[in-house]
């Protein structure tokens, strides 16, 4: 994601007042608007990318629309595996490979990779999501046609 995107999305919420009117609110609205469509995957202000935004948004959002994946089934236990604990390990795995390079001994990194590693919980639900993701793109294309 580029700076400008997470910078306008980052924003705080607008403060409206009673003396606000919706002219004063249209150019940052518009700002925070092209950002948003920007941020999935560069979609443009057409009829198709506000629909593919609008089906992104009811499947991340709205309960309905929610998915259950055999990742989500799975009693691994614990707390859910996040992004950064991957990368952590990621970084520990690398240096256990430069300790053994420059011959000192990883007892403490050995203990710290004893048990199996784990994908992040959001990258073993991508397929899925897609796959969700592809079904309401037909089902909105489907219902678009009647």
């Amino acid at each position: 994601m580029t700076v400008w995107i997470a910078e306008t999305l980052s924003r705080p919420p607008l403060r409206v007042g009673d003396d606000t009117s919706a002219e004063a609110l249209q150019s940052e609205l518009s700002e925070r608007l092209e950002a948003l469509l920007a941020s999935h995957n560069g979609l443009e202000p057409t009829a198709e990318g506000w629909r593919a935004l609008a089906l992104e948004l009811a499947l991340r959002h709205e309960p309905a629309f929610q998915i259950e994946t055999p990742v989500d089934r799975a009693s691994i236990g614990g707390r859910p595996v996040g992004l950064g604990d991957f990368i952590l390990r990621s970084m520990l795995k690398a240096s256990k490979i430069v300790a053994r390079r420059v011959d000192r001994k990883a007892r403490t990194l050995n203990n710290l990779f004893s048990r199996k590693a784990t994908t992040s919980d959001s990258m073993r639900r991508e397929k899925y999501e897609l796959t969700a993701k592809k079904a309401l793109q037909k089902a909105a294309a489907f219902i678009s046609q009647k």
